[in-house]
């Protein structure tokens, strides 16, 4: 009797953390693959954002991406994907306005009163969401930007966070971006990290979803101010040259060092235009594709992984 309560306790085990272990096999490689989705935020900032995106998807090797629905240039990243709809193109979830000369509010009416400030327009920081924000504004606006980039045409392989206020608000934040992520068939990008920073001291509201199939990404990277001051292209080489097995994540943001983008970053020291030029030049240079095969790192897709769910 106790040989196969043994053998049913290793299979739950498995069972319960099978999903992020395999992801590797699961894909066709080998189990201590390095995995490495190279993704491009904030499609539909600018033109220039938009064209420098699709030539690093094209001509670099960046192979993903996710629309800001509430900006501008939106309507032009659809076209983009129709065009191209291989493109891995995900939903930028944006609840934040951080710029000091370019503006955007809500898409959604229901979330207004709680996403935008006085002047009608999405608050600076993910803090003062937290603070304005119901769980209910929230989902409004998640499920409202999902909708609005189906219908310009985009196909979303998947969700993530712009600023990262979904991860750095209420846990009902959390909640409601997988609850849409499921509703639409979709992985929502989320790590080990924020499930035990957020989902385990707040189980009761992930109930309702079997996270013991969910695609964790083990290592989510990206540049922080000292290392565009330390040099870019020092610092993606470094990441290339140590990036370990597992399922890893380069965040990203490519745009054209242009009047545009100048304009938009008015004020702004750090992920402005200079900023995203450097992240340009480096992911199109043959420097980056020699170092993915020297380190032998196979380029994955969200698309791929949301085929596993």
């Amino acid at each position: 009797m106790k040989k196969p309560l043994l053998i049913l306790l290793l299979l739950a085990f498995v069972y319960e953390s099978g999903f992020s272990q395999n992801i590797a096999e699961r894909l066709g490689y080998e189990e201590n693959a390095k995995l490495l989705i190279i993704h491009a935020d904030d499609l539909g900032l600018s033109r220039g954002e938009n064209q420098a995106t699709l030539e690093s998807m094209k001509n670099g090797v960046v192979n993903s991406t996710s629309v800001m629905v509430p900006c501008p240039w939106s309507p032009e990243a659809g076209l983009i994907h129709k065009a191209n709809p291989d493109l891995d193109v995900g939903v930028h979830i944006t609840l934040t306005n951080e710029w000091f000369l370019y503006k955007w509010g809500s898409v959604s009416d229901e979330a207004a009163a709680g996403l935008e400030n006085e002047d009608g327009y999405m608050f600076a920081d993910c803090a003062s969401v937290a603070k304005n924000a119901s769980p209910e504004d929230v989902e409004a606006e998640i499920n409202a930007q999902v909708d609005l980039a189906i219908s310009l045409g985009i196909k979303p392989t998947h969700l993530d966070s712009h600023m990262g206020c979904i991860f750095y608000g209420r846990p009902e934040y959390l909640q409601a971006y997988l609850r849409v992520a499921k509703k639409h068939g979709i992985p929502a990008m989320l790590n080990e990290q924020m499930v035990k920073g957020i989902i385990e001291p707040n189980a009761a509201l992930f109930e309702e979803f079997d996270l013991s199939n969910y695609p964790l990404v083990d290592q989510v990277i990206s540049a922080l101010p000292q290392n565009y001051e330390s040099g870019m292209d020092a610092y993606y080489s470094s990441v290339l040259d140590e990036l370990g097995p597992g399922l890893n994540v380069i965040l990203i943001h490519v745009a054209y060092d242009d009047l545009e983008m100048q304009g938009i970053a008015t004020d702004h020291d750090y992920w402005h235009a200079p900023w995203r030029q450097q992240d340009f030049d480096f992911f199109t240079s043959q420097k980056a594709k020699d170092l993915l095969q020297e380190n032998d790192i196979k380029l994955v897709t969200w698309r791929e992984i949301g085929e596993l769910l």
